[in-house]
């Protein structure tokens, strides 16, 4: 059989790098990442989609795969196989054969060379003490920065149908955007648009749910990258825990002055067995003004109920990218 229909989930590989090509594909719908891996990490080269073809390098020079395929969403393919391929090539002409041998060559070189310049912008994570440690960082914060800023530049330009919902625009022009002008690849595009729609800030295909608080998020992240690196706002995973609670559990708080509020957040801390420790982190770190511990069961907090809001909304969009990085270091 000549050709035949493809489905992939969403990081299916459809072809590891160094693989004896059999095959290329056509993408019918869907979304195809093409990277190569590099120690734990990957280095993205690009993102394929609908009506384009993948692995016909090595499918027409006969060399193993340059590079992994792997799909960033359900994508369906057509595979055409060698027996299809020799019987369209036995009706051609001989100088369309050496055409398309002359440019497979030359778009393998150009290939080469483009992976040369991926290998130079790859970056790594810095510990708390400033130096470059050797986890690869798939998403970096210039790159988030942004990827931020494209968002709320189409929104704002081009975006349509303003409601209570959100403004809607169009995910390829995003996606465009985000890649050919502001230079951040696109796979790694597919990926952010992916965390945003996780922390509910953008929605569908696409409605962004929250211009402002992204704007505001834009601030935060230039204030961040200003600060020294011991100075900045972190927390851990289970500091971020306790940061939910106060929100989850805002309804309960009593009004002190000033937009202050005071919640005891002992029952919840019981409940979700946190230790104590971590809701000090917050207070170590800015998120709240003041820990009053009563007792087991009542340990109050103070802070601004304004800013907890936009505190939890930016760093479950952190806590979410930091997820994304994690995972792309296992590989």
């Amino acid at each position: 059989m000549g050709s035949k229909e493809i489905n992939l989930k969403a990081k299916d590989i459809l072809f590891e790098e160094g693989d004896q090509s059999k095959s290329m594909y056509l993408i019918k719908g869907g979304a195809i990442r093409i990277f190569k891996r590099k120690g734990e990490g990957k280095i993205e080269i690009e993102t394929l989609r609908s009506g384009q073809i993948v692995g016909e390098l090595s499918f027409f020079d006969g060399q193993p795969r340059s590079a992994s395929a792997e799909a960033l969403v359900t994508t369906e393919l057509i595979e055409i196989t060698r027996t299809a391929l020799d019987a369209a090539m036995t009706q051609a002409p001989e100088w369309l054969v050496s055409l398309i041998k002359t440019v497979t060559a030359r778009l393998r070189s150009a290939n080469n060379r483009i992976r040369i310049l991926e290998n130079v912008s790859t970056e790594y994570d810095v510990d708390k003490h400033g130096n470059r440690t050797k986890e690869y960082t798939f998403i970096t914060m210039a790159e988030l920065l942004r990827f931020s800023t494209a968002i709320v530049a189409v929104g704002s330009r081009y975006g349509k149908n303003q409601s209570a919902e959100g403004i809607e625009f169009s995910s390829a022009l995003l996606e465009k955007f985000g890649s050919q002008i502001l230079q951040v690849p696109s796979a790694k595009v597919v990926s952010l648009i992916e965390v945003f729609k996780s922390v509910q800030i953008l929605r569908g295909d696409l409605i962004l749910t929250d211009i402002r608080f992204v704007d505001q998020f834009i601030h935060f992240l230039n204030e961040q990258n200003l600060t020294a690196h011991e100075k900045r706002q972190e927390i851990s995973m289970n500091g971020f825990k306790v940061l939910t609670l106060i929100v989850q559990n805002r309804a309960e708080a009593s009004p002190l002055t000033e937009g202050i509020e005071r919640l005891n957040i002992g029952p919840a801390i019981k409940a979700a067995a946190i230790p104590l420790s971590f809701a000090q982190e917050l207070l170590d770190q800015g998120f709240i003004k003041n820990i009053t511990l009563v007792s087991g069961e009542e340990i109050l907090v103070d802070y601004d109920g304004g800013n907890i809001i936009f505190m939890y909304r930016a760093f479950w969009l952190l806590t979410e990218l930091e997820k994304l990085n994690h995972q792309k270091r296992k590989g």
